[in-house]
């Protein structure tokens, strides 16, 4: 409903200058970027493709607007993940970390030319809004329910075939604990389930808060799945796309070990 209606329009116009200077990236960028940092995956990529096919971002651009707003909102993190954890203050140092290495990771990939942003404007409609609004919203939570359905089966698949096993036996011959190589290897798929199993890891709290961290910011291959799904016909490849996902990810795993020398006991 924003985007019908010019929301984008307006947070542009906010954001142009510093969005133009430090990242080269569109004025328009700036809508995404907020509505991501609010709502998290996979919105970023939703809204750049909602913009590019409406002809308000080229296909050159999609890249550096995918790179900035590739987050994960504040209720999962915080609210979710903190709960899991059984500590609020690890949720907030997962989310500044996590959105911090966002910015940072912009400045890596940002492109050489500054964008040409006159051409940089949602058409305003009011025709229809709310049902189209409706039947989008309900496309995009069974697509994102869909894809996590999949992955769950599929790691129970991995289980079943005892893949599982085998991949945390050849850990444990290095003295990885069976339960960490777990969630490891589960968040690697899905997120939420590898960070629900190492809450039962008896980790110190600092690598328990930078596996996390990195968990959730590299998303694993559902949200892989989720964000691509948007973005393929933006030209985002898999190659692309999992290479800002790994660097971002490392990225945010070094800050949240630094945040987490300083704030935890």
């Amino acid at each position: 409903m924003l985007t019908m209606i010019g929301t984008a329009n307006e947070l542009s116009g906010v954001l142009k200058k510093p969005l133009s200077k430090i990242y080269h990236a569109p004025a328009i960028s700036g809508y995404v970027m907020v509505m991501s940092i609010f709502c998290g995956y996979p919105i970023g990529s939703k809204l750049t493709r909602d913009l590019y096919d409406s002809g308000a971002i080229t296909k050159q651009e999609c890249f550096i607007m995918n790179v900035l707003s590739s987050i994960s909102g504040p209720i999962f993190i915080i609210g979710t993940i903190s709960n899991m954890l059984h500590n609020t203050l690890y949720g907030y140092i997962i989310y500044i970390a996590h959105l911090l290495s966002a910015f940072i990771n912009g400045l890596i990939y940002r492109p050489k030319q500054k964008p040409d942003d006159s051409n940089h404007k949602i058409v305003v409609q009011y025709d229809d809004i709310l049902s189209k609004s409706m039947v989008d919203s309900i496309i995009s939570i069974a697509i994102v329910g869909g894809y996590i359905a999949i992955m769950s089966f599929f790691i129970t698949m991995l289980d079943k075939i005892y893949l599982t096993k085998t991949i945390t036996t050849l850990f444990e011959n290095i003295g990885v604990e069976e339960s960490v190589t777990k969630a490891v290897w589960y968040g690697l798929f899905e997120m939420t389930r590898g960070i629900a199993n190492l809450s039962n890891c008896n980790l110190a709290p600092i690598f328990s808060v930078s596996i996390a961290t990195f968990l959730v910011t590299f998303g694993g291959v559902c949200i892989a799945l989720q964000s691509l799904n948007y973005s393929q016909k933006c030209g985002l490849t898999i190659p692309k796309y999992m290479l800002y996902k790994f660097t971002q990810a490392t990225i945010a795993t070094i800050i949240s070990i630094i945040l987490s020398l300083l704030f935890i006991k």
